[in-house]
């Protein structure tokens, strides 16, 4: 039934669930599973040293984080105000590498055989239905939220967008 299945992942609690229902589904229909992670362009400095801290991110990449994030707390003094700070790219791939290969060690500790792992930059919901259509998946199974709640209201539902335009069959987890 399932060849191939596409779950999007953040680390959020409910992307992890996700990764629990497509590792059953695939171990049961002996399908490929393909991790894709987004990079977290809208997520604060927190957001992403909390996500590394549960990740166990190597010491150097929590530096860099902290290094932004004095750098946010100085200029937001000196401006006497939030100063919005832009995480450099190659800061946030370096986290969706850390998140695609967690999500690939948790599908593999479940008795996931096949697994690939992409990490791309832009809009979520239309490189996860990219994904869809390239990978020609079977089924995306994904969290019904991520990462950050006022991030998820400002830009709308990223699981809503794809469950009303993929072709294929969307399992969303909550």
């Amino acid at each position: 039934m399932f060849e191939k299945i596409l779950v999007p992942v953040d680390g959020s609690v409910h992307a992890n669930k996700a990764i629990d229902l497509a590792a059953e589904l695939a171990v049961k229909f002996k399908a490929k599973v393909v991790m894709l992670h987004v990079l977290l362009n809208h997520a604060s400095v927190s957001e992403l040293m909390e996500l590394c801290e549960r990740l166990n991110a190597p010491d150097d990449l929590i530096a860099k984080l902290k290094e932004i994030e004095d750098i946010l707390i100085n200029t937001a003094t000196v401006a006497y105000g939030p100063v919005p700070v832009v995480v450099p790219v190659n800061i946030l791939e370096e986290v969706g590498y850390l998140v695609a290969d967690n999500a690939k060690k948790l599908a593999e500790a479940e008795g996931v055989d096949d697994v690939d792992v992409h990490v791309r930059d832009g809009a979520p919901a239309d490189l996860i239905l990219a994904a869809a259509d390239h990978e020609n998946a079977d089924v995306i199974v994904m969290g019904s939220r991520g990462l950050g709640h006022l991030t998820g209201m400002l830009m709308g539902s990223v699981s809503h967008k794809v469950n009303h335009l993929a072709e294929c069959t969307c399992i969303t987890v909550k």
